[in-house]
């Protein structure tokens, strides 16, 4: 099986990309990255889902223009997104959230017009 990873696209454009393991402990990894207790997931197809805080208007988080943007890419923006927002592959045939490769992750910087020309080395989650 190859590596597989997820994009962390904070509001002020700057991004990480993670190491993603479909199985296992990928609850608390969101919680963790998106710094919420309360997840909200909006798939953009079926190989791409955002997570993003649940809550995060309420809690007057910043507006994720770059998430809106690849959102916007999907279907009409009828509500804006608030916070950091986590990128991975959509479910796989157990419901497992599968992860992305990194060109999809390279794919994903570009259409949300942020200009990386390389990624950093995936972190651990």
């Amino acid at each position: 099986m190859s590596a597989a990873f997820a994009l962390v696209l904070r509001p002020d454009s700057s991004f990480d990309v993670i190491e993603w393991r479909s199985t296992g402990d990928t609850l608390n990894t969101l919680y963790r990255e998106i710094d919420c207790t309360s997840i909200a997931v909006v798939d953009l197809s079926s190989e791409v889902s955002m997570w993003l805080d649940d809550e995060g208007m309420f809690k007057n988080s910043p507006v994720n223009i770059p998430a809106l943007t690849l959102y916007a890419i999907s279907a009409p923006v009828h509500q804006p997104y608030h916070g950091t927002a986590v990128f991975t592959g959509g479910p796989d045939a157990r419901g497992d959230t599968t992860g992305l490769t990194l060109d999809q992750c390279r794919a994903l910087l570009k259409l949300a017009g942020i200009n990386a020309p390389t990624v950093p080395a995936p972190r651990a989650n």
